[in-house]
């Protein structure tokens, strides 16, 4: 499994995105906000289903949710310069807190069923802030586990079940296109904060 530790394979990455100080911040606020398990599309319903997807959906203040909104607004005119595509304001951030045991499996964040939200059908870039940082050795305000890991980059068949591993490092934006599998592996110790938001 290789590591991409810059923007390349059609993957965005900047690093700076927010600083050490903010995300201790949002951070702080997450784990003390009130959550509600994360859902997953299935046509035109939520479906809490705890065997595809296991995280929190933190609610966080309307000044903490404006405040990324407008740090992802800033960040379109190079998303849309990378990807070549035109694209609108970001949908709404939402504030992902993983425990340990919690994941993602494989699956991309867009569909073509018609019965989907146009919001979702109409998705071309996701966004991923990481707030805190990835690390192999468990450790003061790090996970473990949690690896996000992006499939289909390499348009070769010999590699198309061939993931790559982007770890995470608090304050880094990665984007990448929205019709891409991924997923989250499972979380073996601390706690993995993101917030992501999507392009259409």
């Amino acid at each position: 499994m290789s590591t991409v530790v810059n923007s390349s394979f059609g993957l965005f990455l900047k690093k700076d995105f927010l600083s050490k100080e903010l995300c201790r911040v949002v951070r702080s606020e997450m784990s003390s906000s009130e959550g509600s398990p994360a859902s997953v599309m299935r046509t035109d319903e939520r479906l809490v289903e705890e065997n595809v997807r296991r995280t929190v959906t933190k609610e966080v203040s309307g000044e903490t949710r404006s405040l990324l909104g407008e740090k992802l607004t800033e960040a379109k005119a190079e998303l849309e310069a990378y990807f070549g595509v035109e694209l609108t304001h970001p949908q709404e951030p939402q504030f992902l807190f993983y425990r340990k045991g919690d994941f993602f499996q494989v699956h991309t964040d867009i569909g073509t069923n018609p019965k989907l939200p146009e919001a979702v059908r109409g998705r071309k870039v996701s966004a991923v802030v990481f707030l805190n940082d990835e690390s192999e050795e468990p450790g003061e305000d790090t996970y473990s586990g949690g690896s996000l890991i992006i499939y289909g980059i390499l348009k070769d068949p010999r590699f198309e079940s061939r993931g790559f591993r982007v770890p995470g490092t608090a304050g880094m934006l990665l984007a990448f296109r929205s019709d891409l599998f991924h997923e989250v592996t499972p979380v073996t110790s601390g706690s993995r904060y993101t917030v992501v938001s999507w392009f259409d």
